[in-house]
C-alpha cells in the first residue's frame, strides 16, 4: 500500500461503488482550504474539496462521505461535512464504515500500515484494529 498508482485504483473502486448506488462524486478545485468535503443526501452527491487542509487521505475522506449516503440516516441530517475529529454518532459510524470499505477493497498487512497509508486520525486506531481483526478472521 505505498504507490501513487495504487491510490488512484482505490479511488476508482470507490467511484465504481458510488456509480452502482447512483451517487455522484464531484471534485471541487476552487473552495478554500477551510471548507471540508461534504455529502448531500437529497442530491445523492459527494463533493470533495481538493484544497481541503487536512492530512487525512482523499480516499479515506471519500469513503467516509460515501458511507454517509450508503449507511447513514438521511432523515436525521440532510448534509454531512467531513470532520476528522467528529465523534457524533453519525460521524463515528461514517468513520467506521469508511474503514471497512477501504479494507474490503484492499486488506492491509497490519493496522499500522492502514493508519499510515490513509492518514487515519490516531483516535480511530481501536476501530481500525477491531475491523482488521474481524476481516482477518473472515478470510
Amino acid at each position: 500500500m505505498n504507490t501513487t498508482s495504487f491510490i488512484s485504483e482505490i479511488a476508482e473502486d470507490l467511484q465504481k461503488q458510488a456509480k452502482i448506488h447512483s451517487i455522484d462524486i464531484l471534485d471541487i478545485f476552487d473552495l478554500s482550504p477551510e471548507t471540508p468535503d461534504f455529502s448531500v443526501v437529497k442530491r445523492q452527491g459527494v463533493f470533495m474539496n481538493i484544497n481541503f487542509d487536512t492530512k487525512v487521505s482523499y480516499e479515506f475522506r471519500l469513503a467516509h462521505e460515501l458511507s454517509h449516503l450508503l449507511y447513514g440516516n438521511g432523515d436525521i441530517q440532510r448534509i454531512y461535512t467531513f470532520s476528522e475529529f467528529g465523534h457524533r454518532r453519525e460521524e463515528l459510524l461514517a468513520h467506521r464504515n469508511a474503514i471497512r470499505m477501504l479494507m474490503s477493497i484492499e486488506m492491509p498487512t497490519n493496522v499500522n500500515t492502514f493508519m499510515e497509508y490513509y492518514h487515519v486520525p490516531s483516535w480511530l486506531e481501536k476501530d481500525v484494529d477491531k475491523t482488521f481483526r474481524e476481516l482477518v478472521y473472515l478470510e
